[in-house]
C-alpha cells in the first residue's frame, strides 16, 4: 500500500520528530523515495531525507519475500513430516524386532517336559489333570483309561509336553490286561467308535491293514487312537498326537516306537499336508 502524499506531509512533522510507529515510518519512508515535493518539504523542515536504498516496488519485493518464507516454511514442515514417518517406520521394525526376539527367547527358553512315571498319569490324564495339560485343544481323550489301576500291568509309558507358543502333546501307554479285563476293555473301545483318520497328515492305515481298536481324528489338531500291540496278548497301546498349525515342533519320532504310529503319519514342518491345507486356505481367502 502507497501513502498519499496528503497522509504522508501529515506524517511528516512525527517523522521528523522520531514520533512514529515502525509501521507508518516505513510506509513514509517508501512514499519518500518515489516522491521529490514530499522529501523537499521533509528538508524544509531541516530533517535530511533518510540514506535508504529504496526498491522500485519495495511490496512486490516483500510480497516475494512472504512467498519464500513461506516456502521455506512448507520446506521445513515437509522435513518435519518426513522425519516423523522415517520415526514412525524405525519404531515399527523396532518393535517387530523386539515382538520377534521375544517370541524366539521364549521358543529357545521352551523345555520339552518328558515323564515317563506311570505313577504321574492322573496329572496328565482324566478329569483331575493340571491346568496345562486338561483341555488338549479340545481333543476328546476319552479313548485314553481314565485312571491306571493296580490291576493293569503298564508295560510301557511316556508323556511328551512342549509348549514354545503353543501347546503340542505326545503320549502312549502300552498296558496288559487280565483275560476278563481286557475283553471289557475291547468293549469299552468299541463304544468309543472310529472316526475318519484316512488322508489326515498322509495317514493311509495301521501295520497290518487293520483298523485301531479307537478312533478320534481332527483334521488339524492330531489324533487320539488305541491299537493292538504287536506280539502281545491282552496288550492295548493308546496314543496321542495333538499338535497346531499342521506341523510338530518337536522332532517326535525320537519319543515313540515307529510302530505305535499311523502307516504314512507325517508331522514335520513343511509336509506335504500341510502344503495342501496352507495351499487351499489362500485359495479361499482370495474369494
Amino acid at each position: 500500500m502507497r501513502l498519499p502524499c496528503e497522509v504522508v506531509r501529515d506524517l511528516l512533522p512525527l517523522y521528523a520528530e522520531d514520533m512514529i510507529s515502525p509501521e507508518s515510518r516505513r510506509l513514509t519512508e517508501e512514499h519518500l523515495a518515489d516522491c521529490g515535493e514530499c522529501r523537499s518539504a521533509l528538508e524544509a523542515m531541516g530533517k535530511k531525507t533518510p540514506d535508504i536504498k529504496f526498491r522500485v516496488d519495495t511490496a512486490q519485493e516483500f510480497a516475494k519475500y512472504e512467498k519464500k518464507k513461506k516456502h521455506k516454511l512448507a520446506w521445513t514442515a515437509a522435513g518435519i513430516a518426513a522425519a516423523a514417518v522415517a520415526l514412525t517406520f524405525i519404531f515399527n521394525i523396532l518393535f517387530v524386532l523386539v515382538i520377534v526376539a521375544l517370541i524366539m527367547f521364549d521358543a529357545a527358553s521352551a523345555k520339552i517336559e518328558v515323564d515317563t512315571d506311570p505313577t504321574h498319569y492322573s496329572r496328565y490324564m482324566g478329569e483331575g489333570a493340571e491346568s496345562e495339560y486338561r483341555t488338549k485343544w479340545g481333543m476328546d481323550e476319552s479313548i485314553f483309561p481314565q485312571e491306571i489301576t493296580p490291576e493293569m500291568e503298564v508295560v510301557d509309558y511316556k508323556m511328551v509336553y512342549y509348549n514354545p507358543w503353543d501347546a503340542q502333546y505326545l503320549s502312549y501307554l502300552t498296558v496288559t490286561y487280565t483275560p476278563s479285563d481286557y475283553a471289557a476293555e475291547l468293549d469299552r473301545l468299541a463304544d468309543c467308535g472310529i472316526t475318519p483318520y484316512k488322508g489326515y497328515y498322509g495317514v493311509t492305515g495301521f501295520a497290518d491293514s487293520s483298523d485301531p481298536i479307537a478312533m478320534y481324528a481332527d483334521d488339524y489338531q492330531g489324533f487320539v487312537y488305541a491299537i493292538y500291540t504287536p506280539d502281545k496278548e491282552n496288550t492295548i497301546t493308546y496314543v496321542e498326537l495333538i499338535f497346531c498349525n499342521y506341523f510338530y515342533d518337536i522332532k517326535y519320532e525320537k519319543y515313540i516306537p515307529a510302530e505305535y504310529l499311523p502307516i504314512g503319519f507325517d508331522a514335520t514342518s513343511g509336509n506335504a499336508y500341510e502344503k495342501e491345507k496352507m495351499s487351499d486356505t489362500k485359495a479361499f481367502a482370495l474369494f
